[in-house]
C-alpha cells in the first residue's frame, strides 16, 4: 500500500512540474494531478496510522 502512495505522489508531483514548466495541459490536468497527490497523501498517511495501532 505505501508503494502506491509513493506512486501517485510521484505522478501528481512529476505532472504538476510538467505541467507547469514544460507543457500548458490546462486546469483539468493540474486538478488531475493534485488529487492524486492528495490521494497519495492520504494513502500513505492511512497505512502510517494502521502500522502504527498494530505496534
Amino acid at each position: 500500500m505505501k508503494l502506491i502512495a509513493f506512486v501517485l505522489l510521484i505522478i501528481g508531483t512529476a505532472g504538476l512540474l510538467l505541467n507547469e514548466i514544460i507543457f500548458d495541459w490546462g486546469r483539468v490536468a493540474t486538478l488531475i494531478f493534485a488529487v492524486s497527490n492528495l490521494i497519495g497523501l492520504a494513502t500513505l498517511a492511512f497505512s502510517y496510522w494502521r502500522t502504527k495501532d498494530k505496534k
